[in-house]
């Protein structure tokens, strides 16, 4: 099956088993995954934004490989150094065009849902995420989200927090050495915020794991609210699930025929 000019994304809240999903379809269907995640973009901070897999590269581009399966959009802006949906947007568009030219399947997989959005729906890289400017794409998108209850996201979040805190803490002291400054940190997001605020004394350990919790669960609801409004989503129980959805999507595509005139362009 062919996968050009088709992008799947697999979406939803932090815990839900996106990656791991993304990494199976991948591995079935010969796709390469793109990071729609706000905060992994960053060198070095791999704790606290759950980066999987090991530094390496795929066509000549920076990739974490996570199980023989490379995952783009990772790991390429300094810490500090200013990063927008804009630069997001166009950088996965040149992504996406590389992943069709070796003729595979993108599959972006990530819970910074404005990301993922802006892409399938054309946003215009510059024009702001308010305005009602819209490319036509000439693409054809599925939407996976993991169905998983929201009580066992917020224990799967209040778990990982305080299993990964002491390396959470090593991790923010190493690249507070190396100059960042405690307040990117702490406006980066919940991990770093709360690894901060303990480190400069303004909470002790079980006030930050506690309130990180608290704040941790109400991302998870506004990441569920987002794909309540945003796109045409596709639940999944499984993997199994999953790839029998794929599956149809790829192959009523390919029954399609191809229109004539020159091929197509991510964005027209």
């Amino acid at each position: 099956m062919r996968s050009e000019n088709k992008i799947l994304a697999v979406v939803g809240p932090t815990g839900s088993g996106k990656t791991n999903l993304g990494v199976r379809l991948a591995k079935v269907f010969d796709g390469v995954i793109l990071s729609a995640d706000s905060r992994q973009v960053y060198k070095g901070l791999d704790v606290g934004t759950n980066k999987e897999g090991e530094p390496g590269r795929w066509q000549n581009q920076p990739a974490r490989i996570i199980e023989g399966v490379p995952q783009l959009l990772v790991d390429i802006v300094e810490p500090e150094t200013p990063f927008t949906l804009n630069d997001w947007l166009e950088q996965a568009e040149d992504a996406v065009k590389l992943i069709w030219s070796h003729e595979k399947l993108p599959i972006i997989v990530g819970g910074t849902g404005l990301y993922v959005t802006a892409l399938l729906e054309g946003y215009e890289p510059g024009a702001g995420r308010f305005s009602k400017r819209r490319r036509s794409n000439s693409f054809d998108s599925l939407i996976l989200q993991p169905d998983v209850d929201r009580e066992t996201l917020y224990q799967k979040s209040d778990e990982r927090f305080e299993r990964i805190f002491d390396g959470l803490l090593d991790e923010t002291r190493t690249t507070l050495s190396q100059g960042v400054s405690h307040e990117w940190l702490e406006k980066l997001g919940l991990d770093y915020r709360f690894a901060s605020f303990y480190l400069r004394q303004k909470m002790n350990r079980q006030i930050a794991i506690e309130e990180f919790q608290k704040s941790s669960r109400h991302y998870i609801r506004r990441q569920l609210t987002w794909w309540r409004h945003h796109g045409d989503i596709q639940f999944v129980k499984n993997e199994v699930e999953a790839e029998i959805l794929v599956k149809k999507w790829l192959s009523y595509k390919n029954r399609r025929p191809k229109s004539p005139g020159p091929s197509p362009r991510l964005l027209r």
